[in-house]
C-alpha cells in the first residue's frame, strides 16, 4: 500500500512540475514619477494603455534584436537617450511594432554599423543617430517616417540615403557634416527643407523630380542635382547597362585621364548606394549583366 501511495505521489509531483509556470523575473524601480521595469538587460517604461517603451539597454550583447513584447504587451517605442553613447553595440534589428524612436536614442553609438527598420516606424527624434560614424547606410525607404528632424543624422557616416514617400520635411542640420554623403533621394512629398539641413555635406548630390521642392532647394543652395530618370550603373548614359559601363568605372578607379567621374557620375556608378564607387559596384554590374542578380536593391 505504501509503495502504491509513493508511486501516486511521485506522479502527482511530475504532473505539477509540467504545469508549473515560472514567475516573470523582473525588477521594478521608480525615478520621480517614472516607473521602470528591468529584465534581461532591458529597462522598460509603461507609456500607454497598450505598450511599453525601451528606456535603456544595460546588457553586454553587441548585436541586438529588439524585444517584441514585455509583460504580455507590445514594445512600441524607443525612449529618449535609450542607447546614448553605447560604444559597443554594432547591430540593431528593430521589430514591426516599433512606431517611434526618441531624441538622441542612439547618439554617440560609435560602433553602430547596421540598423534594420520597418514600416511601422513613423517618428524619429531629434539627434536620433547623432555622431554614429560607423553607420554607413540605413534603409529609411522601408519606414513610414513623416520627417527627418534636426540633427537626426548629423555627423554620421552615411554614404547615401533614400527617403520614403511618407516624408514631408527635413529639419535643421538633419544631415550636418555627413562628409561621406554622396547622394540623397528626396521624394515629391517633401515640401520643407531647412536651410542648414545639409551643411557640411560638400560632395552631396540631390536626386529628385524636376520641378519638385527639392529641385528648387538644390538650385537655390548650389547643390548638385539629378532630376532625370536614370539607370544605376549607366555611367555612359546609353539607357542600358553594358560592359562599356564596367570599363568606364574600372578606368575611373585607376585614375585614367578622361574617365574620372564627377559627383553626378559617381551617383550613377554607386549601384549599392554606399556613397562610394569601388570594385563592389563593378562586381554587382557584372553579376547583373550575366543574370546572377536582377536588381540593385538591398545590396548593403
Amino acid at each position: 500500500m505504501k509503495r502504491i501511495f509513493a508511486i501516486i505521489l511521485s506522479l502527482l509531483l511530475i504532473i505539477s512540475a509540467c504545469f508549473c509556470v515560472k514567475a516573470v523575473d523582473y525588477s521594478r524601480s521608480s525615478i520621480g514619477e517614472k516607473v521602470v521595469f528591468k529584465m534581461d538587460g532591458w529597462a522598460y517604461e509603461k507609456v500607454n494603455n497598450y505598450g511599453y517603451e525601451i528606456d535603456e539597454y544595460y546588457g553586454e550583447d553587441t548585436e541586438l534584436n529588439l524585444p517584441w513584447s514585455f509583460a504580455k504587451e507590445y514594445v512600441t517605442s524607443i525612449g529618449d537617450h535609450a542607447f546614448n553613447e553605447n560604444t559597443t553595440i554594432t547591430t540593431v534589428n528593430s521589430t514591426g511594432r516599433i512606431e517611434s524612436i526618441g531624441d538622441y536614442a542612439f547618439n554617440g553609438c560609435t560602433a553602430l554599423s547596421k540598423v534594420t527598420l520597418y514600416d511601422s516606424l513613423t517618428t524619429l527624434g531629434v539627434g536620433t543617430f547623432y555622431g554614429d560614424r560607423a553607420l554607413k547606410s540605413i534603409n529609411l525607404q522601408a519606414t513610414s517616417i513623416t520627417a527627418v528632424p534636426a540633427y537626426c543624422f548629423a555627423q554620421c557616416g552615411l554614404g547615401s540615403a533614400v527617403l520614403p514617400t511618407t516624408c514631408t520635411s527635413i529639419g535643421n542640420y538633419a544631415f550636418y557634416s555627413c562628409s561621406e554623403l554622396l547622394s540623397i533621394y528626396i521624394p515629391n512629398s517633401v515640401t520643407s527643407i531647412a536651410n542648414t539641413a545639409f551643411d557640411g555635406c560638400d560632395d552631396l548630390v540631390i536626386v529628385c523630380s524636376a520641378g519638385s521642392y527639392a529641385a528648387e532647394y538644390a538650385a537655390a543652395k548650389g547643390i548638385d542635382v539629378i532630376t532625370e530618370d536614370f539607370l544605376l550603373g549607366d555611367v555612359n548614359k546609353s539607357n542600358t547597362l553594358t560592359i562599356r559601363d564596367v570599363t568606364c568605372i574600372q578606368l575611373h578607379l585607376v585614375g585614367r585621364e578622361g574617365y574620372v567621374l564627377d559627383n553626378k557620375g559617381k551617383v550613377y556608378a554607386d549601384v549599392n548606394r554606399d556613397g562610394k564607387v569601388g570594385i563592389r559596384d563593378v562586381t554587382y554590374i557584372q553579376l547583373y549583366l550575366v543574370g546572377k542578380i536582377t536588381s540593385f536593391d538591398n545590396l548593403l
